[in-house]
């Protein structure tokens, strides 16, 4: 009967693959060689290497998960290969579906030689003897393609969060990427605080002329009362923000970014329309509401990475980076999101999407070894930063090389009172330091 049943599936496979891949190959004597690898295959194999990461310092690793039965197929086994450090494509790929009691697997396996992608992939193991010559990378392809997507609908992005109380309105955690995290632990640090009881101010070196360039560290002992600091955007070579930045009602840098849509404000002015929160993002493209970054002493401005219509904002790359990110979730509290793992923007935003935090707006901030975070705790500053910066030019593995910021977010507790509206007006008018 599971012959029978594998023989249909295969054969439906056989049947749609054949209408969609462009990829052909050449069979013979259970070898298949693909004449060229094509963005498909590409696109096919990096998912799957989003849920299979490889070590990030070593020559050879290899990597397995199991998946139940997808699209009618039996349970099924994935191991990936990777023989080279720093480099986030396999070597080789296995896909071994398993058999009844007694008879043996079907395992298809495709090696390649370096680069990815160029002519010498290959492709073992033949298909049920029914098929004769059929091109089995077509169907390799089409059950790559489908593994891929029934690990995104149904595996965990991330481990369980448990969230840990540091004050007041404020929470700390971390936990665990299973989804993205292509080289690296996986670690992500997150930091939550109600914009009630704090503001979200940023700063810039040049408000220390005499102080020099600083990192984290720097940057912790010059705020010490600050609870917890995020580096910020993007910067132009002469150190200047990318982007608007503003503290306390003062321009921090040369104006606005054209193309940039988000912008992380706080502290609403006496003048900003009725109903103004606290603390919020403002999404440019998906606004609806009558506040904008000018109505607010405070606002950082950076690109949206993921926005309340559930769209991510930025494409899908190969560039691999430490991550650093702002969100806003459904209780409107402003979240500090920060990894030091390999991964690209858009697989942390996927990640962040289906995960449990329930995020509305995301913007996303500097990334590779400038992706940085500190929280303060009783023995002192935690500082987490950036490992990896990889691209299709360069592999860099860095871990402890933490380089200085320009700027800077830090989250500051705002003046307690005791009546609520007295609360409300410090929240208005209260000073910047």
């Amino acid at each position: 009967m599971f012959t029978k049943i594998k023989i249909n599936i295969l054969s439906a496979l056989l049947s749609l693959a054949a209408t969609l891949m462009s990829v052909p190959a050449v069979w013979g004597e259970g070898e298949a060689y693909f004449v060229g690898a094509g963005e498909r295959l590409k696109s096919a194999v990096w998912q799957l290497g989003a849920f299979v990461p490889a070590a990030s310092n070593q020559a050879y690793s290899s990597r397995s998960i199991q998946v139940d039965g997808v699209a009618g197929l039996p349970p099924t086994s994935i191991t990936l290969t990777f023989d080279e450090p720093l480099d986030p494509w396999p070597m080789e790929i296995k896909v071994s579906f398993l058999a009844e009691s007694g008879e043996p697997p079907i395992i298809f396996t495709m090696t390649d030689s370096r680069p990815f992608g160029g002519p010498n992939i290959k492709l073992s193991g033949a298909p049920p003897s029914e098929y004769g010559r059929e091109e089995p990378s077509e169907l390799f392809l089409e059950i790559l393609e489908r593994l891929g997507e029934r690990l995104l609908a149904g595996w965990p992005v991330m481990e369980p969060i448990v969230w840990t109380e540091r004050a007041e309105g404020l929470e700390a955690a971390r936990t665990r990427l299973l989804y993205g995290a292509r080289l690296g632990q996986g670690d992500l640090y997150l930091v939550r605080a109600e914009p009630g009881r704090y503001a979200f101010r940023p700063y810039h070196e040049n408000n220390f002329p005499l102080s020099g360039l600083a990192a984290m560290s720097e940057w912790a002992e010059r705020l010490e009362e600050v609870p917890a600091i995020i580096n910020g955007g993007q910067y132009y070579p002469d150190r200047s923000y990318m982007g608007l930045l503003k503290r306390g009602g003062l321009d921090l840098s040369a104006g606005e970014h054209s193309g940039w849509k988000g912008f992380l404000v706080s502290e609403p002015m006496a003048e900003a329309p009725a109903g103004a929160p606290k603390a919020t993002i403002i999404d440019l493209e998906t606004r609806r509401e009558d506040w904008l970054p000018g109505h607010y002493k405070n606002a950082m401005q950076s690109f949206m990475l993921l926005d309340r219509l559930g769209r991510i904002r930025v494409r899908n790359s190969y560039n691999l980076a430490g991550r650093a990110a702002i969100g806003r979730d459904s209780e409107g509290r402003i979240l500090l999101l920060m990894t030091p793992a390999a991964v690209t923007l858009y697989d942390l935003a996927m990640a962040l999407k289906n995960s449990e935090l329930e995020l509305v707006d995301v913007m996303g901030l500097d990334g590779g070894f400038e992706a940085q975070l500190m929280l303060r705790q009783d023995h002192g500053p935690f500082i987490a930063g950036g490992h990896f910066s990889i691209t299709g030019k360069r592999a860099l593995f860095l871990p402890g090389y933490s380089p200085s910021l320009p700027a800077v977010l830090a989250v500051e507790p705002l003046e307690e009172t005791a009546e609520p509206d007295q609360q409300e007006n410090a929240v208005q008018v209260g000073g910047d330091e």
